[in-house]
């Protein structure tokens, strides 16, 4: 009820701009008064991303898609033939079931859905199905020309349960010669006034860490913790893009869960700072 309040008010708007202008959107060549139908995130620059964790080999997942009315009159219904583009790279019977849709705005209403089911367990997280719907017909409404189809993008990921406190342990720490290169170095150590750091959940597979130094910069440099980002994907630890130190120097992180759950990491900063971890969860 609320999207179709949503609608009506746009709709009221749109009317009473019909005598002045065109709906932009729709194209140069489409006026106020027509009926059109697209859809809703047929907008957005990408498409839409529809991401997933694997937890089980025969899981699946159903995906809606909205498909909107855009028209200053409801009072008749309006049928949308919905199809799968032969450009998509999602395989039917492996990425997603969908084999076409036949979806009815009832008189009134102002959006219908699309519903897709996903072969969730079926996907391996490497892959990158993308699925392209398009509108090939639509009675009592023409086919939107800017939004009439949609790349939806298939993507799974492993489940990620990393959060918690860690005991650090250097394989290998490197302390920087402010050019890139090393100062200092040595093996097997443990910094024991800053020897563990905390990870905490930041959105799917992805943890804040409290300091992406692992205990370098407050235990040897008597200095700030730089606070972080990692990502977990399948057991591939890769460090945020924007993790950086108070001085913007920016930090590389790449890692691994190893089989007996500890984390392994290499990382490195401008400066010359590095070194490789193994990460213990307490």
């Amino acid at each position: 009820m609320k999207l179709n309040k949503i609608y009506i008010f746009l709709a009221t708007i749109l009317a009473s701009l019909s005598l002045t202008g065109c709906f932009d959107d729709q194209g140069d060549d489409t006026l106020l008064q027509g009926t059109f139908v697209e859809f809703e995130d047929g907008r957005l620059p990408n498409g839409r991303t529809a991401s997933f964790v694997r937890l089980s080999a025969n899981q699946t997942d159903v995906v809606e898609l909205q498909i909107n009315r855009v028209s200053t009159n409801s009072s008749s219904p309006i049928t949308v033939e919905v199809s799968v583009d032969p450009t998509s790279t999602a395989v039917r019977g492996v990425h997603y079931e969908f084999s076409g849709a036949s979806v009815t705005i009832p008189a009134g209403e102002f959006t219908g859905m699309v519903p897709v089911t996903v072969l969730t367990g079926n996907i391996d997280p490497s892959e990158t199905p993308d699925l392209v719907l398009k509108m090939t017909t639509a009675s009592g409404a023409e086919v939107s020309t800017n939004y009439g189809d949609l790349l939806l993008a298939i993507r799974v990921i492993c489940s990620s349960e990393l959060a918690g406190t860690y005991k650090v342990f250097w394989e290998y720490l490197q302390l920087g010669d402010g050019e890139g290169g090393a100062d200092q170095s040595t093996t097997n150590f443990v910094i024991s006034a800053a020897d563990q750091v905390v990870l905490s959940n930041a959105g799917t597979g992805v943890y804040q860490v409290n300091d992406i130094s692992f205990g370098l910069y407050p235990g040897l440099y008597d200095d700030t913790a730089p606070i972080g980002k990692i990502s977990d994907a399948c057991g591939e630890i890769t460090g945020d893009p924007a993790n950086a130190d108070r001085y913007q120097d920016p930090f590389t992180i790449n890692g691994m869960i190893n089989q007996d759950g500890t984390i392994s990491i290499t990382w490195s900063n401008t400066w010359g700072d590095a070194g490789d971890v193994v990460l213990t969860k307490q």
